[in-house]
């Protein structure tokens, strides 16, 4: 089972009731933080692992993709870990156990801090790009945030990090 840990923002724009019980025995890798937010008037998903603190944008949705969030986040994770070079059987037999979605309440204040890090940085390389008179394209600036250094981990780059636990994962 994929947990998915929503802000009270994302809770309120997915229109679920998010239980304020901490979920019992789960792992973290299959855990995530969500946290929407606005960038240009677009609606936009942080979303980051609980473990490895990896993480990716979804960019500019729309309701509808609200209503079908629980397969938009599997399909954003599966293309997110293909396009960071995870083998296509590690992130399938890692995806067997996401075949069904629970929201919760977050949990874990350091990683609400590490989202927001990752959204000023990503919001300062759009602008970046912007001067630069380029638009952004979404998929490099997902491979640019997994290579930005977080000191707790052990790896320091989250992309790496969730390389190594996916591989333990296929061992087991």
């Amino acid at each position: 089972m994929l947990t998915i840990q929503c802000t009270k923002k994302l809770s309120d724009e997915l229109k679920v009731n998010i239980s304020k019980v901490k979920a019992i025995n789960t792992d973290p890798l299959y855990s995530w933080h969500a946290h929407l937010f606005l960038y240009n008037r677009r609606k936009c998903v942080l979303v980051m692992n609980n473990k490895t603190r990896y993480n990716f944008i979804l960019f500019a949705l729309k309701k509808d993709d609200f209503k079908e969030f629980d397969n938009l986040i599997v399909k954003a994770i599966a293309e997110n870990l293909s396009a960071d070079g995870v083998d296509k059987v590690v992130t399938e037999k890692y995806l067997q156990n996401c075949t069904s979605v629970s929201y919760t309440a977050t949990s874990d204040r350091s990683i609400i801090s590490q989202i927001n890090e990752m959204i000023m940085a990503s919001e300062y390389k759009m602008r970046q790009d912007k001067l630069d008179g380029m638009e952004t394209d979404i998929y490099e600036l997902n491979r640019w945030l997994n290579r930005y250094i977080m000191m707790k981990l052990p790896k320091l780059y989250s992309g790496e990090t969730m390389l190594e636990e996916l591989l333990h994962l296929k061992d087991s």
